[in-house]
């Protein structure tokens, strides 16, 4: 939106103006219409969107910023390789639900069961190796510069 050099108000706050007016207007629409959507496309409306979809300015915040980042349009990564990412995440987080729908969806968009399963194994690498790095670093931290550890006869520093 053009701001109005007239108006005290800032361009972001004019924006936020008016969506606030389309949710007040078009809210409980656009949500049913949202929902439906997604029944279409997963089968199912994930747990996250249904708890949402009681609070329609919630809801619709949260569905346009993912839409934007998730599924956007002529954005840098094909719809394949963000099904991709999504996995990994999805992997890293143990997030069952979404593994269930993202799967599917990657399969719908051209990914292999060779390509998922690559995906999955790198995400599980990173977490195994990120599992490491913080407990490494509390190991270091612990028994940085001591000699003898409590458990074999000596004081904690000596």
């Amino acid at each position: 939106m053009p701001e109005d050099k007239g108006s005290s108000k800032s361009g972001e706050e004019k924006f936020y103006l008016e969506y606030l007016r389309l949710v007040e207007e078009k809210g409980e629409e656009a949500v049913e219409e949202t929902l439906a959507a997604m029944r279409k496309i997963y089968g199912d409306v994930p747990l996250v969107a249904r708890v949402l979809s009681e609070e329609k300015d919630y809801f619709l915040s949260s569905i346009i910023k993912n839409r934007g980042i998730l599924h956007r349009e002529n954005g840098p990564l094909d719809e394949k390789t963000m099904e991709l990412v999504v996995i990994s995440a999805a992997t890293a987080l143990r997030c069952d639900h979404c593994l269930d729908v993202h799967i599917k969806q990657a399969m719908k968009v051209g990914a292999t069961k060779e390509e998922i399963l690559q995906t999955i194994l790198a995400a599980c690498a990173i977490m195994e190796n990120s599992g490491r790095a913080t407990a490494f670093r509390k190991y270091r931290q612990i028994f940085n510069g001591r000699e003898k550890q409590p458990d074999e006869g000596g004081e904690p520093g000596q």
